[in-house]
């Protein structure tokens, strides 16, 4: 935060658990709401970059809540357009378990704005996915599902590498000038946890 400018930096989600409670204390509100400016909401793609930044400059891993405050300082920095000041964001908290790493690594480029995450419906037949590779124009195919929905149609959740929300917005109108019919799933939390591993299969209906 900038002298005389003091921002609180809040997240929703049980991923920040060190911060995740149902209410402000009582003494904690007391103190802060005469002292604060305003309030920054950052996702779980953003933490999950704010760790991955922390990193590369310290080599230390923060745990989610106390990678809070930068992944707050950096949306506050990229609304605001702010140079040439110092800026100051607590970095606190290493209570993290080995095995949520691969999760997090996996979450950095969705937080840096640098992949698109979409759901396409292709045909189902022989060079499709060829067909749909040359549609992205060099982008990288960064995640790949599919699983056999009928004889007509697959179902994809597809990552791509982009280099801004500008070239994802571009890359979405120029799938749908195709033809393709495109979901964007990038800020889309439960897409992310779950659909990825659901996607199309169906079961026999005598199952």
């Amino acid at each position: 935060m900038t002298a005389g400018r003091r921002v609180r930096l809040n997240e929703v989600g049980l991923f920040a658990d060190g911060t995740a409670v149902a209410q402000i204390g009582e003494e904690t509100f007391r103190l802060l709401k005469n002292r604060i400016d305003g309030v920054i909401t950052v996702s779980v793609d953003e933490i999950c970059a704010a760790i991955k930044d922390i990193y590369d400059d310290t080599r230390s891993i923060a745990e989610p809540a106390g990678a809070l405050a930068v992944a707050g300082l950096k949306k506050y920095v990229a609304r605001g357009g702010h140079r040439d000041q110092t800026l100051l964001a607590i970095d606190s908290g290493a209570n993290i378990n080995f095995d949520r790493l691969r999760y997090i690594a996996e979450r950095t480029e969705s937080g840096e704005r640098r992949e698109a995450v979409l759901a396409v419906t292709i045909p189902e037949q022989r060079g499709s996915f060829r067909r749909f590779c040359h549609a992205l124009s060099r982008r990288n195919v960064t995640e790949f599902n599919y699983r056999y929905a009928d004889a007509g149609e697959a179902h994809i959740f597809v990552g791509i590498a982009v280099a801004s929300d500008a070239d994802r917005l571009a890359l979405l109108e120029d799938l749908r000038g195709r033809g393709y019919a495109v979901v964007d799933m990038t800020d889309n939390e439960m897409a992310k946890l779950h659909i990825r591993h659901m996607v199309g299969g169906r079961a026999h209906r005598d199952l």
